[in-house]
């Protein structure tokens, strides 16, 4: 008897914790969940839940990052998944443990925005442009599968642009936030004037106007001479300008 009688409060305490285990473990594909990150690798999260769940969470740079309040967003004008630390509140939709976007709506006192890459307080971007704002004071570009929004200096450069072009932009990173100081077509149009003999350097004509780039790459210009038309792609290195792509494109100009 007193056998059969501790037989059956096993049973019923195994049967609670059975009812318990998938209240604690399981998530379901649209459930919302809302804690805070305790731990963080790579593109890994580990977020507590506030019923206590432990939820494992793995985020992309195309995962958009929201900052609920209005005094966080001026400290992350443009947030991305590397704003993401131990501490931050969040909330998200679970989606299979890959959220779309992930809303921040606690911050923790002290907290220190993560230093952006820089050289030299400057980076260079490429991109597609999505968007630019009426003004040109704001564009909106995919940048490694990501998508970036960043203020502009120079308003004219950005209004002579158009949706879907690819663009290479100079962003400097300044107190205030991010802000776009030059921005350049990545393939440009023109006429070869000058070849140094060494292939160390090239002059061409843009827009009626003579640039001369450094060249890295001297295969880049051994079936190139003066005179022909090409189409071609630069970047900033440092404060050098320096040729990275060229083909010729047209007929040539023997002036």
């Amino acid at each position: 008897m007193l056998r059969s009688l501790i037989s059956a409060r096993l049973l019923a305490s195994v049967a609670v914790a059975a009812l318990a285990v998938p209240f604690a473990a399981a998530q379901e594909r649209g459930e919302n969940i809302n804690g805070f990150i305790t731990g963080v690798d790579g593109r890994n999260l580990v977020v507590k839940n506030d019923d206590g769940r432990e939820i494992r969470i793995r985020v992309t740079p195309s995962t958009e990052v929201y900052f609920q309040d209005s005094g966080d967003r001026k400290l992350f004008p443009n947030p991305g998944i590397d704003d993401l630390r131990a501490g931050l509140g969040v909330h998200f939709n679970y989606n299979d443990g890959n959220p779309g976007r992930v809303v921040v709506h606690f911050v923790p006192e002290g907290y220190v925005r993560p230093a952006p890459p820089s050289s030299g307080g400057t980076e260079q971007l490429r991109g597609r442009i999505r968007s630019i704002s009426r003004s040109g004071s704001e564009v909106t570009m995919d940048v490694d599968g990501r998508s970036r929004t960043f203020a502009v200096e120079n308003r004219r450069e950005a209004l002579g642009l158009r949706a879907g072009e690819t663009v290479t932009v100079t962003v400097e990173n300044r107190s205030s936030g991010p802000i776009v100081v030059r921005i350049e077509a990545a393939a440009l149009t023109g006429t070869i004037r000058r070849i140094d003999p060494r292939f160390r350097s090239v002059t061409i004509e843009v827009g009626g106007r003579d640039e001369t780039y450094d060249v890295d790459n001297r295969k880049l210009l051994e079936s190139l001479s003066e005179g022909d038309r090409v189409r071609f792609e630069v970047e900033d290195r440092g404060g050098r300008r320096v040729l990275t792509d060229v083909t010729r494109s047209g007929i040539r100009d023997r002036r």
